[in-house]
Parts: structure tokens; C-alpha cells; sequence
């Protein structure tokens, strides 16, 4: 199938193209310039008031049933996951295209323990090699890490030692890797970029001092922020944040709907995290000129696959970024970060995923979330197709499997966890 879309607006890298137009074929942009563009055959598009960006890339999801065509309903084209089971890999009939860590790396107890049944471990340096070959042999496209002794929450948690990452990040790259490590505080992510590490998994939670800042500004290493997180905790009016997107919302099927209403009505702690230091150590890294990456950590409390997106860049702008430079950082950035050449930009040759948004991002971020149509590899995503399916069905199903795996073993911890 060939079509041109006309008399658009085109935002690539966080900027406009003098073009208005845009051609597809086979699946590829074919060609970016003006209206001389469209051939015989061609289905021609009317793109009078929108832009057409590059579909969207979220840097931080953990795979469930489904959620590849949820997010492919609100133009997010590309997910990396960073840690799943092997089994939810192979279950995964791709809408859009997603990448995988498979199992993170881990130490018994160490997190996220808590929310998987048993798993392969990292007990030393020994372990790394084999370690990494699995996770290759499971479909692994980048290794997570996981360093994180819980001091960020107020706990105490066994991690990896400084030996074991080392070797596991050699490993990696050995065999061609890109390397991804979770960190909560400023000291772990300093640690973790001297050991080599390629990408943060969250912008740590604690205020980065300037030296801390300059550490990780002296590596190639990149940040996914993650900043919507804060989206997990409900608003003074009870509900949760996504709740309150009404062009998001509209689009959200009926089961999600629900799930985001049963999560709303969870305990909540006393003074949940405002997020204000992540959002700070986002701006203060980018503007020392390391790469920022969006990023939902999505299936989260709060967090929707695709929706949380536009969410996430919402709590971009809200630290101090341009809209442009949050469009950067979930399109072109995560593409140069896991050095993919074929998504991110709206370049002649490139993979046609593509968003279509009424109004101008540019001026107001949150125009993102005015889904006009969404295609993939140059198919048009109808929504319906996932709405109401066996696939949303098996992926809430799935969610709720995992719920009441972490809530149990919760309980165990701290039997007077509240009942809700």
C-alpha cells in the first residue's frame, strides 16, 4: 500500500521541516517534500491543521499480553522492555516492535524479586558470561541491571557488588549489548556509569550534586527519565492523573478504564513522592549535554502502555524542556541511544511509524495526545482490533496475576500491610 499525506506539519528531531508532505511505500518513508510527491495509485491524505511526527518510543516498559497493540492505539511505535519473563516474549504478537532485556540481572532478594516466581540469579563475577548468553538465547536485544540496595526507599535490600557489575557490563558488551542498569539514588547511578553502564534506567529519585552530574556527563551513558511515576498517586480529587486526560481517556479501552479506576482507590502512602529531584537531575543532565529518554516504566500503578507516553512528556516540559526537546527524547533519542537507524525520524528510508496529532506539540506539548491515526510499518492502526479483545483480556488478567503475587508476598514482609 502507497499513500501521501499532504499539507501537514513535520516535526523531525524536535524540528520543522520546510516540507509539508510525506509519501509511504512498502512500508517505508519513500519520500519527504510537496505535493508533486503523490503517484497514481497513491491514497492521499488531507493533513490540513495536523503535525505528523515520528511514531512515538517508550524507553522504559515491562512486556504484558497485548500491550504492543495498546500502545500502537496512542502512536507508540517502538517499546524497550526492561525486564520480563521469557515466557511473555514468546506469547507476544507484535502490533508495533518492542525490544527486550528478557530476565534483568540480580542478586536472590535483590529487586524486583518480589513481583516474578524464581529466577536466574547473579550470586558473583563467575555467573556473568553464562548469565548474558542466556538471555541472549531467550531473544535479548540489551541486558538490564539491577543495582539497588532499597536505600532510596528506606530499606535494605542485597544488589550486585561493584565486581559482579563490572563483569556483567564486559559480558554485555562483549557480545555486542547495549546495557541498561536500574538505579534509585545519585550514588548508585555515578557507580553504575564507572562500571561502564550505556543507559540509566529511572533519573534517580535523590538530588544530583554537581559533581554527581559531572560523572555522568563525562560517559556516553544516557537517562530514561521515567518522571511519570508520580502518576501512580492520585490527585486531590481522588483520582489518578491519566484520569484526568480527557483526549487520552477517550481513547482508553473500557478494561483499562477499569483498571486504573480499582488503582485509584489503593492505599496510598501519607506524602507520596512529588518527584520534584528526578525532575531537576532530568534538566540539570540533559543541559550537560547528556541524552534524555522517555520512558513510563509502564505497567506501573497509573501507568498505561502508549497513554503514560504523552504523560511522560507532559512531566518533561514541566522540568524545564522544551516540547522539542521532549519530542527528542521519544523519537530520535532513544533511537541513537540503542542505535537503531531505521525509526525515530521522519527521513526518506526509515520504517513508516508514523503519528498524526491535531494541533501544533510544539507550542503545547499536550497536543500529543490528540491522536488523529497511527500507522506502523505503514499499516493504519485501528484500535477496535485490540478494544474488547482475548488479547486485552489475557494482558489485565496477566496484571492481576502479578498484583497479587507482590501484595502476598508484601504481606509476608509487613503483616500489617493494609488490606487494600
Amino acid at each position: 500500500m502507497s499513500f501521501t499525506i499532504l499539507h501537514t506539519q513535520l516535526i523531525d528531531r524536535g524540528a520543522v521541516l520546510p516540507q509539508g508532505c510525506l509519501r509511504v511505500a512498502d512500508g517505508r518513508i519513500a519520500a519527504v517534500g510537496g505535493p508533486d510527491l503523490v503517484q497514481p495509485g497513491d491514497t492521499v491524505i488531507d493533513g490540513s491543521g495536523t503535525t505528523l511526527l515520528p511514531g512515538l518510543i517508550d524507553s522504559h516498559v515491562h512486556l504484558i499480553p497485548g500491550c504492543t497493540q495498546l500502545a500502537a492505539t496512542f502512536g507508540v511505535t517502538t517499546q524497550f522492555d526492561q525486564f520480563c519473563m521469557p515466557e511473555v516474549i514468546e506469547q507476544e504478537t507484535p502490533r508495533s516492535s518492542f525490544f527486550t532485556s528478557s530476565i534483568g540481572a540480580t542478586v536472590p532478594g535483590g529487586h524486583p524479586t518480589i513481583a516474578f516466581p524464581p529466577i536466574p540469579y547473579v550470586t558473583g563475577p563467575a555467573d556473568a558470561k553464562q548469565f548474558v548468553a542466556d538471555r541472549i538465547a531467550e531473544g535479548a536485544d540489551h541486558l538490564k541491571l539491577i543495582y539497588d540496595d532499597g536505600s532510596g526507599a528506606g530499606m535494605d535490600i542485597p544488589t550486585l557488588d561493584e565486581a559482579t557489575l563490572r563483569a556483567l557490563v564486559d559480558a554485555a558488551h562483549d557480545c555486542g549489548l547495549t546495557v541498561v542498569a536500574h538505579v534509585s539514588t545519585a550514588a548508585s547511578a555515578v557507580k553504575v556509569v564507572e562500571c561502564g553502564a550505556d543507559v540509566l534506567a529511572h533519573a534517580p529519585s535523590d538530588l544530583m550534586s554537581p559533581q554527581d552530574i559531572e560523572a555522568v556527563a563525562s560517559s556516553s551513558t544516557a537517562v530514561i527519565a521515567t518522571l511519570d511515576i508520580v502518576d501512580g498517586y492520585t490527585c486531590p480529587s481522588g483520582r489518578l492523573p491519566l484520569q484526568d486526560a480527557p483526549e487520552l481517556m477517550q481513547r482508553m479501552p473500557a478494561r483499562w478504564r477499569r483498571v486504573l479506576n480499582e488503582q485509584s482507590r489503593r492505599w496510598m502512602p501519607p506524602q507520596p513522592p512529588d518527584g520534584a529531584a528526578a525532575r531537576a537531575n532530568t534538566l540539570a543532565l540533559l543541559r550537560a549535554g547528556v541524552p534524555v529518554l522517555a520512558g513510563t516504566d509502564a505497567p506501573n500503578p497509573g501507568m498505561v502502555f502508549g497513554a503514560s507516553l504523552h504523560r511522560e512528556l507532559e512531566h518533561l516540559v514541566r522540568a524545564g524542556l522544551t516540547p522539542a526537546e521532549a519530542l527528542v527524547a521519544a523519537t530520535s533519542a532513544p533511537a541513537d541511544a540503542f542505535k537503531l537507524t531505521d525509526r525515530g525520524r521522519l527521513v526518506a528510508g526509515t520504517r513508516a511509524d508514523l503519528l498524526m496529532v491535531d494541533g501544533d506539540p510544539l507550542d503545547d506539548i499536550s497536543a500529543t495526545q490528540r491522536v488523529r491515526r497511527t500507522w506502523v510499518g505503514g499499516d493504519v492502526v485501528v484500535p477496535e482490533q485490540y478494544a474488547g479483545s482475548d488479547t486485552e483480556l489475557a494482558g489485565v488478567q496477566f496484571m492481576g496475576q502479578t498484583t497479587a503475587r507482590i501484595i502476598a508476598a508484601l504481606k509476608e514482609l509487613w503483616p500489617d500491610l493494609p488490606a487494600d
